[in-house]
């Protein structure tokens, strides 16, 4: 039998009063054990920080998104493979959030609609 884990997974905080990554989104790639920090393109801090790699994705109401990770610490010869990688790891990640907020507010609309059949 073999296990197998994602080549990617987002490290969160687990104690509350941990304030060390609060409010971040940090990702953690397996194979190259690199740790990426996901941070909003215009944040100022950005021009400073080497190596980075900035992105764009446009949403589900067609604004666009802009993106850069930083790096904390990595173990790879290809640091541009990782980040594209990345990249379209996250985008899934955000597509399936998008449309898990879909289908709640389809779920939503049709429970408005419904007529009131609880006893009166």
């Amino acid at each position: 039998m073999r296990f197998t884990i994602p080549d990617f997974t987002l490290l969160t905080e687990l104690a509350p009063k941990a304030a060390s990554l609060a409010g971040r989104v940090i990702i953690f790639h397996f194979p190259t054990h690199t740790i990426l920090e996901l941070l909003e393109a215009q944040n100022p801090i950005l021009r400073t920080i080497s190596p980075r790699y900035e992105w764009e994705r446009v949403n589900k109401y067609g604004e666009i998104e802009q993106f850069a990770f930083i790096v904390h610490r990595y173990v790879t010869d290809d640091l541009n493979k990782v980040f594209e990688q990345a990249k379209a790891w996250y985008e899934g990640v955000l597509n399936s959030f998008d449309e898990q907020h879909d289908a709640i507010d389809d779920f939503l609309d049709v429970w408005e609609r419904r007529s009131d059949d609880l006893p009166n």
